[in-house]
């Protein structure tokens, strides 16, 4: 269920390689600039979740034995723990972004940016490779259909090894076709629904910044 989830939510969608690389930024700052305020982490965790039609909700789900080891921690921090795991939560749904697009429109978005070649294909490679790797968890995972400590030890033994192999026959394969670290990428013009994320995204960084301010700001008696 937990790897279904993973694959449903890492699945490309159809917006904009720049829009959602900068709606990620914005919305992860809005997480830290306000403190992990709860309204704010709930409008982040809402918003990608209309934007990405559900997936990054997905991955959240994918996520719960994190959520166990929070709600462990809320017996010793109290209400600080849930404002730590909507937090936590927000900044992953930020983070989905990256997954509602194309992998050519998120390089395209970084060289776009003017940063460094190299740089850009190795990030657009581990991009590309997380599915790949969920997919061979799962696929391993049903081969390898005993449980237990032995049966979880062999699933681990065998899922190192096929990481590994695929590692080594991609770096193979680039080697072979004379991979220069030279980028490419896609870019085509937002249309009105990327630009409503955008500026539903610069919104609430606007709303976070405006609560950190309203907190620093000494009442007047």
């Amino acid at each position: 269920m937990i790897l279904d989830s993973l694959k449903e939510g890492l699945r490309g969608g159809e917006r904009e390689g720049r829009i959602c690389l900068i709606s990620a930024i914005l919305l992860s700052l809005s997480v830290y600039l306000s403190s992990m305020a709860l309204e704010v982490s709930l409008l982040i965790i809402a918003l990608t979740a209309a934007i990405t039609s559900g997936r990054s909700l997905k991955i959240l789900k994918a996520l719960i034995p994190f959520y166990i080891l929070f709600a462990t921690t809320a017996i010793f921090f109290g209400f600080q723990a849930v404002k730590s795991l909507l937090a936590f939560m927000a900044v992953i749904s930020a983070g989905t972004l990256i997954y509602s697009t194309s992998i050519g429109e998120i390089s395209g978005a970084l060289l776009y940016f003017k940063l460094p070649q190299r740089f850009v294909s190795i990030i657009s490679l581990a991009i590309s490779m997380l599915p790949l790797v969920v997919s061979d968890f799962d696929n391993i995972r049903e081969i390898h259909a005993s449980r237990g400590i032995a049966g979880y030890y062999r699933l681990l033994k065998a899922f190192t090894s096929t990481t590994i192999l695929r590692a080594i026959s991609i770096s193979e394969s680039l080697y072979s076709k004379s991979f220069s670290y030279r980028a490419v990428g896609d870019l085509r013009r937002p249309d009105l629904k990327d630009l409503a994320i955008f500026l539903l995204s610069a919104a609430i960084l606007i709303y976070a910044i405006s609560l950190e301010v309203s907190t620093c700001t000494p009442s007047s008696t």
